[in-house]
């Protein structure tokens, strides 16, 4: 099965393809995301339920953390209630591990953990871990014996399962580099206003080569000349095998255009979902938990209703086990099979959805087929889901706009579906327009990381400025598109 990689650098989006269908969406996410580091206050605790609301951002929503969370901040292993380890405006280290739901902010830990393409290092954990998903016996007592000799000082270390087959040199050059990470962010932390962002991932290359780049990657295509020379730089850095072809993606047709990653986006976002037998899924998601019902449609391929039955369930298990990872569907989800009143191919549903789940990363489980007929299972949740992210009208994530290749583009109520910032919505103008602008402009230059993040870049000469508001002349596309009314 060949497996590549598709980067939108200017969308901050990346895609794992598997035979050319998308397995897999991987964004940056602008505002809290896994792993950010943050220096925060306690605002409230609720001592009924042992958990406390931590101020992390002057803007954002505060995060949510249990006492299990803060475990190393205990005196000692017989304290059981967080108003004797936590105490209101006391200043605390943080680091997010699930991102923020629309209504519930972040889920915090104070047990920080520093990710490498080998390694994890853990501040806070004296310990040693080698992953389990490091099968051979031989190689696990060497990394062990490796860990030991490399282990800082009252700190904790993970040796991750790409590590298995390195050189000690590379696994070695990658702790000093988290150590050296840590120790920025200790000085960082001591100094720092409260509340404060000290530590973000905002590299997207970075996150898909050290998380996301195996042997069984054949290809990386890009659409950025830059993100081409930082793949080859973390390639090199991390001593990473190289079996893998490395594309700049140089057509004048949008990335995610020519992969339809687009189009299965705004597919995977629809409640109906067709199955190749005939049926179809209905797919809706609550806060609590998410409702998957399996109807059989138009199938009639056997003139054995129970067969029929059987074989429309299995078609809706594979597409449902696609629809989990594509979609980034977490917590309760509840699947409602067609009923079967035979035991035998219950167990045998049960059985084929089981295998298929197990390909899935993120590792759901089955808990129960009720008595009326509804399994029920749970996937751990980490990141947000996809329609939290392209759905969701306060998010500050990307809305892609299908041709930004074009030399020409008319200025219309209709036309909103680009990238964009929210620290550049104060720059208003006074003058009105009564007629409709055309406005030309080059292709995007993908040079400088500023451009892509903040602003659109139309022409050399006509810049938007972010600080002077009244050099500007040119009037953004993006912010004042929504504004424009005929007269």
């Amino acid at each position: 099965m060949v497996k590549k990689i598709i980067i939108s650098r200017f969308n901050n989006i990346a895609a794992i393809l598997q035979n050319n269908k998308i397995q897999e969406i991987i964004p940056i996410n602008k505002t809290y995301q896994v792993n950010d580091i943050y220096i925060g206050i306690v605002q409230k605790i609720f001592s009924s339920i042992n958990a406390a609301f931590i101020k992390i951002s002057n803007h954002g929503k505060s995060g949510f953390i249990h006492i299990n969370d803060i475990k190393h901040l205990k005196k000692n292993r017989y304290i059981n209630h967080i108003h004797d380890i936590l105490s209101i405006n006391q200043k605390i280290l943080v680091q997010i591990i699930k991102e923020p739901t629309i209504n519930k902010g972040p889920r915090l830990t104070t047990n920080i953990n520093l990710y490498g393409k080998y390694t994890v290092l853990m501040p806070f954990y004296n310990t040693i871990c080698v992953s389990h998903k490091i099968y051979d016996h031989n190689e696990r007592i060497h990394l062990h014996s490796l860990a030991i000799l490399l282990k800082p000082s009252m700190m904790g270390i993970l040796i991750r399962s790409s590590a298995e087959g390195k050189t000690t040199k590379a696994i070695i050059d990658d702790l000093n580099s988290l150590k050296k990470q840590w120790y920025s962010i200790e000085k960082i932390a001591f100094c720092s206003p409260i509340p404060n962002l000290i530590y973000k991932e905002k590299n997207l290359i970075q996150k898909i080569i050290r998380d996301y780049y195996k042997l069984n990657i054949k290809n990386i295509i890009i659409d950025s000349e830059n993100g081409l020379q930082q793949i080859q730089y973390y390639i090199k850095k991390w001593s990473c095998t190289r079996n893998t072809r490395i594309q700049l993606y140089k057509r004048p047709e949008c990335i995610l255009e020519h992969f339809h990653i687009k189009r299965n986006i705004s597919k995977a976002l629809k409640t109906k979902v067709k199955l190749s037998s005939g049926g179809h899924l209905i797919i809706e998601s609550n806060e609590a938990l998410t409702v998957i019902d399996v109807n059989s449609g138009s199938f009639n391929k056997s003139d054995n209703s129970k067969e029929a039955i059987l074989r429309t369930n299995f078609y809706a298990a594979i597409e449902i086990a696609y629809q989990l990872q594509i979609r980034n569907i977490n917590g309760v989800i509840i699947v409602d099979f067609i009923d079967m009143l035979s035991q035998q191919d219950q167990l045998q549903l049960l059985e084929h959805f089981t295998k298929l789940l197990q390909l899935d990363y993120a590792k759901p489980q089955i808990v129960q087929l009720s008595e009326l007929g509804l399994v029920e299972l749970t996937r751990r949740r980490r990141r947000q889901s996809l329609e939290e992210l392209f759905n969701n009208g306060n998010n500050t994530y990307l809305k892609i706009y299908k041709n930004h290749h074009c030399k020409e583009h008319k200025i219309d109520t209709s036309i909103s579906k680009y990238l964009l910032n929210k620290n550049i919505k104060y720059l208003f103008f006074n003058k009105k327009l009564k007629k409709r602008i055309t406005i030309n402009y080059k292709n995007k230059n993908y040079q400088t990381d500023l451009f892509s993040k903040d602003f659109i870049y139309f022409h050399k000469k006509n810049i938007i400025h972010l600080l002077n508001p009244k050099k500007n002349y040119i009037i953004p596309f993006l912010i004042y598109s929504n504004t424009l009314k005929k007269k």
